[in-house]
C-alpha cells in the first residue's frame, strides 16, 4: 500500500473512533513539525508547546483532510501557518509561551533539608507516582528517563529506538497529563 493511501486509511480509522492510531502520524511527522517550529523559536519549552499545539490543531481538523495532497504537505501547511500566527502574536504582545511547568517539577523533585520539606517531598513523590501510573505508559517512561534518570534526548532515543522529536512530544504530553492529574488532586 502506498504511503498516501495508508495515511488516508489511518485518518479514516481515527475519525471512526480509533484515536490511538493518531500516534502513528505524530511519531512519523514529529521531526518535520519540530523542524518547522525551530525556525520560529529557540527555547526548547516553546518548541515543545508549539509542536503540541500543532498536533492538537491537526487532530481537530482531521475531518478536513481529503487526501488530495500528501498528509505531510497538509500538516506542513498547518504547522507553518500556526507558527506564523504565533510569531505575529509574540510581536504584538511582546511575550513568550511559558515553560510547561518543568521548572516546578524540577523544584519539587529536589531534596530538601528541613523535616517539613522532607515530608512534603515524600508526599509529592507519592502523588507523582500515582500520576505516572495514570498516564500513557510511553509518556511516563520518557518522562522518568528525562527527569528521574536525567538522560539526554539523544540517549533516550538510542535506548528506545524512537526519534528525539517524538520523545520530546512524549515528555511534553507527560507533563501536560501530569499537570491535569495534579490539578484534579487539589
Amino acid at each position: 500500500m502506498e504511503r498516501r493511501e495508508e495515511e488516508l486509511q489511518i485518518v479514516e480509522e481515527i475519525l471512526d473512533g480509533k484515536r490511538d492510531r493518531y500516534r502513528i502520524l505524530v511519531d512519523r511527522y514529529a521531526p518535520m513539525v519540530f523542524s518547522v517550529v525551530n525556525e520560529f523559536v529557540d527555547a526548547e519549552s516553546e518548541a515543545e508547546e508549539l509542536a503540541q499545539e500543532i498536533f492538537v490543531k491537526t487532530y481537530e481538523r482531521l475531518s478536513s483532510f481529503k487526501g488530495q495532497s500528501k498528509f505531510s504537505s497538509w500538516l506542513y501547511m498547518i504547522a507553518k501557518n500556526h507558527c506564523r500566527d504565533y510569531a505575529k502574536n509574540v510581536r504584538r504582545k511582546n511575550k513568550r509561551l511559558g515553560d510547561i511547568n518543568g521548572k516546578e517539577l524540577d523544584r519539587q523533585l529536589e531534596h530538601s533539608e528541613s523535616p517539613d520539606q522532607e515530608v512534603e517531598r515524600k508526599e509529592w513523590l507519592e502523588i507523582l507516582k500515582e500520576g505516572l501510573k495514570s498516564i500513557n505508559p510511553d509518556y511516563a517512561e520518557a518522562f522518568m528517563m528525562k527527569y528521574d534518570s536525567d538522560m539526554s534526548y539523544k540517549a533516550m532515543s538510542k535506548r528506545l529506538d524512537v526519534s528525539v522529536s517524538a520523545l520530546k512530544v512524549r515528555v511534553y504530553r507527560a507533563k501536560k497529563e501530569l499537570k491535569t492529574f495534579f490539578e484534579s488532586q487539589g
